[in-house]
């Protein structure tokens, strides 16, 4: 229980890209739809330049945040780093908390 504790503080004041986030936070658009049943199906579209880039809700998270992360790295918004690997190099950890964050606030 302590260790869970520990963990839960250290995730919650590890910080995130603030570059990052606020390029996120200023270029998406969600596009919700009503299926039967009451469900609903979201989107989120990013505007960069004259490129559009989606992300969906069926996608799973892992490849959200990759195509998040290709696109802020076509882009120039982070430096240059490999989607698949270096998953210990720090840079490339604080990114995909950025990430994970905006998806979760926005889905």
């Amino acid at each position: 229980m302590k260790d869970l504790i520990k963990n839960i503080l250290k995730e919650e004041s590890e910080e995130i890209d603030q570059k990052v986030y606020n390029f996120l936070r200023r270029r998406y658009e969600i596009n919700e739809i009503n299926i039967e049943g009451g469900s609903k199906f979201k989107e989120i579209y990013f505007k960069v330049g004259d490129e559009y880039y989606g992300v969906s809700m069926w996608d799973n998270k892992k490849r959200q945040v990759r195509r998040i992360l290709n696109m802020l790295i076509e882009n120039n918004v982070t430096e240059p780093m490999s989607i698949f690997t270096n998953e210990n190099d720090p840079y490339r950890q604080k990114v995909v908390r950025t990430i994970k964050k905006f998806l979760y606030e926005v889905m």
